[in-house]
């Protein structure tokens, strides 16, 4: 990737509510568009207004202007190049390996919630790789 022009710098972001949500497992929100091949993965409703901070080709933090806290994660080129370098999500993404027969709305409801933490655990554990080289952590303040 380009060297990019940051508006603010990688440490000053703040994560403490991404990690409290993340941990009760609550008010999370998943976007993925297979057009645009870009996952999105929030603790606010999709039409908050958030700034992208890329930490790679990939992963990008989503954070709120004023505040500057971290709402959440945007993975670009998904499924064509993110996903193939993590195995553990390329097995979670696949509804195939659920092992669970769907009969019905509720069925598909329950594995999506399941699957969603898991997916939203995984892109923590990424994150959290990803910014070894800063002094921000993805651990609670």
């Amino acid at each position: 990737m380009d060297t990019i022009e940051r508006l603010i710098n990688t440490d000053d972001l703040k994560t403490s509510r991404l990690i409290r949500n993340l941990e009760r497992e609550q008010g999370k929100f998943m976007y993925y568009d297979p057009v645009s091949d870009i996952l999105l993965l929030t603790i606010v409703p999709p039409t908050t207004e958030s700034v992208v901070h890329y930490l790679d080709d990939h992963v990008a933090l989503l954070y709120e202007p004023e505040s500057l806290e971290v709402v959440g994660f945007q993975v670009e080129a998904f499924e064509h190049s993110f996903m193939p370098e993590h195995e553990t999500l390329r097995a979670v993404w696949r509804l195939s390996d659920a092992n669970v027969t769907l009969e019905n709305i509720g069925d598909l409801i329950m594995v999506f919630e399941r699957k969603k933490q898991i997916v939203a655990q995984e892109l923590k554990n990424i994150t959290r790789n990803l910014l070894s080289g800063s002094s921000r952590r993805l651990i609670p303040a």
